[in-house]
């Protein structure tokens, strides 16, 4: 028996002007079309694809992995050219992968492209027509990805990362490769639920979502019931067929338990005025900051300016409202932005920049100009290479500020290790993500101080500009006139 294997990994934010193009993955982030390259690759990362690998093959199935795109980082929607060389690319990949018993294809599911509002419904539905595949085809997904009708026609068994922060990599990939050789042929269902929950309390080890993963772990150990996906989508999409999902993969002979099902969604649909955003003020993130954490840096969480949702990494706020206190901090204050025309300043030996969008003037000492490349060493994203491209640290006072020509994965100490800099002795590290950090850095929550600002991911759904049919869900609509609908596979 053999298998072939495909990942592409890209999540979009349709907020973010900025459209993504393919340097995104083959500078940025990670591009393998080679058999041999994408094995080696997957055996030195914590990845979907190494967990899929290390179960078929002991199996004793042969394997094909034949194709590995990732970005660097989220951004806006992929450039029509882009998502069509990694299309074409992919489908060619499998086809020549080809014959093989089962397809697993490891995608986001909250990716969009210029003219495509659901690129992995657009892969699957080429899978199935394009190159005629009729075989088994499992599919496994973030937990924010947006599900879709293509999504549910086309993919046999479904399975998703159950972490968030995300952390299980290998074991979705080992779940993927098990429904691979589950016997028998599967039925699913979803529950799509009309509303949008703050991803700040969207974790899986405590908190509101967490309930509903343990409700879904419940649900599994019912007869026929082979995976639950829990799907808080990716929120930042102005995208049709949005909304939280529930996605159930049973045993054709049993069918879906709708009951379990419809259960559980109310359950969740039933929490969304509890749902919190985490954030903190400033004047108390500058309380916080007059005095050591001993138990490592404070994290300054730039929610809304988050590269890891998409967001384009410009927004100088964290600089804007520490620059007047930058003497009188009691240690380093780590910050980043991503600013080319600030690099190339500081590379030209500039001592006052306009740095950000909105722009703040400052002065400042370069003490390193560089390339930074660097590999994630916390407990997410473990092994995997990212490159912010060419890059500056300015010195002002107790701030050390990272700029760099590439947005990135930054909630990792390695990001500042790589171009010099020490965070686990700094008084804070900025970081764009919402919580990414918290397996990154080791931390726990108390040592974040989340805030809002210029951005494309604040977490103010309701201040976001909506246009399409997403404005008909929670919170956007207080009662949207749908909250749960049912969705049936035909097999």
């Amino acid at each position: 028996m053999k298998a072939a294997l495909a990942q592409f990994i890209f999540e979009s934010n349709t907020f973010s002007p900025e459209p993504a193009h393919i340097d995104v993955f083959k500078k940025g982030g990670v591009w393998l079309d080679a058999e041999d390259d994408v094995r080696a690759w997957a055996a030195g990362t914590d990845s979907q694809m190494h967990g899929s690998l290390d179960v078929l093959e002991a199996a004793g199935w042969q394997t094909a992995p034949c194709f590995v795109a990732m970005c660097g980082s989220p951004a806006g929607r992929l450039s029509e050219a882009c998502f069509h060389e990694i299309g074409d690319t992919l489908l060619a990949r499998v086809k020549a992968a080809g014959p093989f018993d089962v397809l697993i294809l490891h995608l986001h599911g909250a990716a969009c492209a210029v003219g495509e509002d659901d690129t992995e419904g657009h892969i699957l539905e080429k899978v199935r027509t394009e190159l005629g595949y009729s075989g088994r085809l499992v599919l496994s997904l973030d937990l924010h990805a947006n599900f879709t009708r293509r999504m549910l026609d086309y993919a046999d068994a479904v399975t998703a990362y159950r972490t968030f922060p995300h952390m299980d990599f290998s074991a979705t990939g080992e779940r993927a490769a098990r429904l691979a050789l589950h016997p028998g042929s599967f039925s699913r269902a979803v529950a799509k639920i009309a509303a949008l929950m703050p991803p700040a309390d969207s974790t899986h080890f405590e908190g509101n979502l967490s309930k509903i993963i343990d409700r879904a772990r419940q649900l599994e150990r019912e007869t026929g019931v082979v995976e639950v996906c829990t799907l808080p989508v990716q929120p930042w999409m102005d995208v049709d067929e949005m909304g939280t999902s529930i996605v159930v993969t049973t045993t054709a002979e049993e069918g879906v338990p709708l009951t379990g099902l419809e259960d559980l969604a109310q359950q969740w649909y039933d929490q969304r005025d509890a749902w919190q955003s985490h954030l903190t003020d400033w004047p108390t993130i500058l309380s916080r900051l007059e005095y050591m954490n001993n138990d490592g840096p404070w994290v300054l969480a730039d929610t809304a300016d988050a590269t890891a949702g998409g967001s384009s990494g410009h927004s100088a706020e964290a600089l804007r409202l520490l620059l007047p206190l930058k003497d009188d901090l009691p240690g380093k204050v780590l910050l980043w932005i991503v600013d080319p025309d600030t690099v190339q300043a500081a590379r030209d030996g500039a001592t006052c920049f306009t740095t950000g969008d909105p722009a703040v003037q400052w002065e400042g000492r370069v003490v390193w100009t560089g390339e930074g490349n660097y590999r994630a060493r916390g407990k997410a994203y473990t092994g995997q290479a990212f490159s912010m491209g060419e890059a500056a640290v300015i010195e002002a006072g107790q701030l050390q500020l990272v700029a760099c020509s590439y947005p990135a994965i930054t909630a990792d100490p390695a990001f500042y290790e790589c171009v010099g800099l020490a965070p686990n002795d700094a008084l804070a590290v900025l970081v764009k993500s919402i919580g990414g950090w918290l397996p990154g850095y080791d931390a726990d929550r108390q040592r974040g101080l989340l805030f809002d600002g210029p951005g494309a991911c604040s977490m103010n759904f309701a201040n976001m500009p909506f246009t399409g049919s997403a404005r008909g869900v929670f919170p956007l609509a207080s009662d949207p006139e749908q909250p749960i609908e049912i969705w049936r596979s035909e097999a």
